[in-house]
């Protein structure tokens, strides 16, 4: 480290630039433990960064001094709110030290352009990334395609993070076509929030499709996709009920509506892989809750189900609650959100005492007590159960 320290201070002073004070205190206790940092966590959203994010030309030093530095392993430089010059150290950086496998740049505020060169340094043999994270970024539909045309190539990268990066459905089409066709070593995808023009869901039909041919991808987020009913069928039924690895199903915050249920609950019994499937923030009400609700007596694999934000009433919330009794794998739950009256208070407080009883505690986000004979439920503290970019790099060892 001691080196490093050297080489770094020389870098900011031929390019007139402050050293990063985090940097350089990590780096000093490093030294004294007799230790090398291998993760450079450098996020704009920290306390230590918030108020002095970095600035173009400190990035610039740092990738400078990285490229004589044989073991940094993570590059952090998230919420920097950097451009396309500063993307073009990293993407030097990437082209120099091979030992680099996961990069994250979320909020990073690069576009098509830098996303482009990102892509063709991804595309060449020798490439080692393995997670890079490019979420909230304004990439549109250039950068988006670039993206598609290297995972076309690209046979290392196993995690990409693409939410909220103003993906158009031209890149969506090619992305799926990307798993479709050509790519078998991705393994989590996150496609979240495009700016969708059609009101078609022709991209949904193309990762249907993708998920068919597929057998490499395990987790997929596909929230904020305007999903609808018939969507969610095409999904399920060109897609899901075919597919043997997807684990991790994320459909947040679509438009799926009642009618949405018998796809669900097709997919609940079909499936035998998924075991997170995430579905907050939809129209399911009763009668879709009640239909998941009567797949889970029949589903062995699902571990996490959340349902939180759905319109559910007493009727659906009775249901499932039998639902959930009736299944012994199920091990986290998210209900808040919800419309709990006495009855389904009632009937949760029960089942939660029912599985305390018999050493299955269920992770809830709901708490139900009793006051004076009237059962009420609380919001809990519950653990998040989302598997997100650095949660799936375990997925890439």
């Amino acid at each position: 480290m001691e080196a490093f320290k050297l080489v770094y201070l020389e870098k900011c002073r031929d390019f007139v630039t402050t050293p990063i004070e985090p940097l350089m205190l990590a780096v000093s206790v490093a030294i004294d433990a007799g230790v090398v940092i291998s993760n450079f966590v450098l996020n704009g959203n920290s306390k230590e960064l918030f108020n002095n994010r970095l600035q173009y030309m400190q990035v610039f030093a740092l990738m400078e001094a990285l490229q004589e530095y044989p073991y940094v392993t993570h590059l952090d430089l998230s919420y920097n709110h950097l451009d396309d010059a500063a993307l073009a150290t990293v993407v030097r950086l990437l082209k120099y030290r091979n030992t680099l496998v996961h990069v994250n740049l979320e909020g990073y505020n690069f576009t098509a352009d830098g996303a482009t060169k990102l892509a063709e340094e991804l595309s060449q043999q020798g490439s080692v990334l393995e997670v890079l994270n490019l979420a909230f970024n304004p990439l549109g539909e250039a950068g988006g395609q670039a993206l598609a045309a290297m995972l076309e190539k690209n046979t290392t990268l196993r995690v990409l993070e693409l939410g909220n990066t103003d993906l158009g459905i031209k890149s969506l089409v090619r992305l799926a076509s990307a798993l479709a066709a050509h790519n078998r070593t991705l393994q989590f995808l996150s496609v979240e929030s495009p700016l969708l023009n059609t009101v078609m869901e022709e991209g949904t039909l193309h990762f249907a499709r993708a998920l068919a041919a597929n057998h490499t991808l395990r987790a997929l987020r596909f929230g904020k996709h305007a999903l609808r009913d018939a969507g969610a069928e095409t999904l399920v039924a060109y897609g899901l009920v075919t597919n043997t690895t997807l684990t991790s199903l994320d459909l947040r915050c679509n438009s799926m509506s009642e009618v949405a249920g018998s796809s669900l609950a097709r997919l609940l019994m079909e499936n035998g892989t998924i075991t997170s499937l995430v579905l907050s923030s939809n129209r399911l009400r009763d009668a879709g809750a009640a239909a998941v609700a009567a797949a889970l007596p029949h589903n062995c694999s699902l571990t996490h189900l959340d349902l939180s934000s759905n319109s559910v009433e007493e009727k659906g919330l009775l249901a499932l609650a039998d639902g959930v009794r009736a299944n012994s794998t199920l091990r986290s739950l998210r209900l808040w959100g919800n419309a709990f009256a006495p009855m389904a208070s009632a009937a949760w407080l029960q089942l939660v005492r029912d599985r305390q009883t018999h050493a299955m505690p269920l992770d809830l986000d709901i708490a139900p007590y009793q006051v004076d004979h009237h059962v009420y439920v609380a919001k809990e503290d519950a653990r998040v159960a989302l598997l997100t970019p650095s949660a799936a790099f375990a997925l890439a060892a």
